[in-house]
């Protein structure tokens, strides 16, 4: 069963059978790094693909944002949340539609409540640890942070299931079993992943290297909220990636991001009364 990564990694990126996003998420992703670019044609890009626009709106009036007022358009969803913001929230949406949503005994659903509870705690850290420029990519990044596991369901169907049945029998993490099962990880195949479907780097830094935050170089602090954030949702139990354990929190990310108990006490109140958002969510990403 164990395979050659470069044979993963070329089927990945050669990606034939990949689904494919949105061409205006790359479009959008452009246009936000050009300063003289305005909200209005950002919006104008956006808006030419309606079921993405709805799907962006969608989003944008959901509870995680709390407005007031209902957001009509994506242009004032830009001028409310700016550009970064709102091109996470077309890159989510467009993700969303593209991967796939359910596989046999694996529930998908609880790969969402997992993923979205790693979210809102990776948003969370980053305000609570005053770091305003990771707190612009957290949420997406926590999001996605494990998408390599949907991508080995859709290229390694076989594989993917001999690694549910070595987590089951060994009691182990699911990347442990990935490396035993399949040589390689679903952080390895997500981070591909990112690379063919154009992720900003600091979100495709975040796929890659979160169970390895020690050893990331680019957007090492963003890499490394995620990596707690995705322990704080195991410990809480909110949804499930595929295993059962709770590693533990790497010794670098501790004392670089400067954690203490009282921060992660925090945190865990904040994703704890945000359970009825999760949900929200997980309703919107699996319809």
């Amino acid at each position: 069963m164990l395979r050659d990564p470069e044979q993963i990694q070329r089927i990945v990126e050669d990606g034939r059978d990949l689904p494919t996003l949105s061409v205006v998420v790359t479009r959008v992703s452009e246009m936000v790094r050009d300063p003289r670019v305005s909200a209005a044609a950002v919006g104008r890009v956006i808006s030419e693909d309606q079921a993405l626009t709805a799907k962006v709106l969608k989003l944008v009036n959901s509870s995680f944002y709390g407005f007031p007022q209902r957001v009509n358009s994506v242009t004032r969803a830009i001028v409310i949340l700016g550009f970064n913001r709102v091109r996470n929230l077309t890159l989510t949406a467009s993700v969303l539609g593209a991967l796939p949503a359910r596989h046999g005994a694996f529930s998908v659903a609880s790969f969402w409540a997992h993923s979205v509870a790693t979210a809102i705690a990776s948003d969370s850290l980053a305000k609570i640890l005053r770091l305003p420029a990771e707190a612009e990519d957290a949420f997406v990044s926590g999001l996605l942070h494990d998408i390599g596991k949907l991508m080995t369901i859709h290229f390694f169907k076989e594989e993917f299931e001999a690694v549910m049945k070595t987590v089951v029998e060994k009691n182990c993490l699911v990347v442990e079993a990935e490396q035993e099962t399949i040589g390689t990880t679903h952080a390895h195949i997500g981070g591909w992943l990112s690379q063919r479907w154009n992720f900003p780097e600091s979100i495709a830094a975040s796929v890659r290297m979160h169970h390895q935050p020690d050893l990331s170089h680019q957007h090492r602090r963003l890499v490394m909220i995620v990596h707690v954030a995705d322990i704080l949702a195991r410990a809480l139990g909110l949804g499930s990636g595929g295993d059962m354990r709770i590693p533990v929190v790497d010794e670098a990310s501790w004392r670089e991001l400067g954690l203490t108990r009282e921060v992660l006490d925090q945190c865990m109140k904040e994703m704890l009364d945000r359970v009825e958002q999760t949900e929200e969510f997980i309703e919107m990403v699996t319809q």
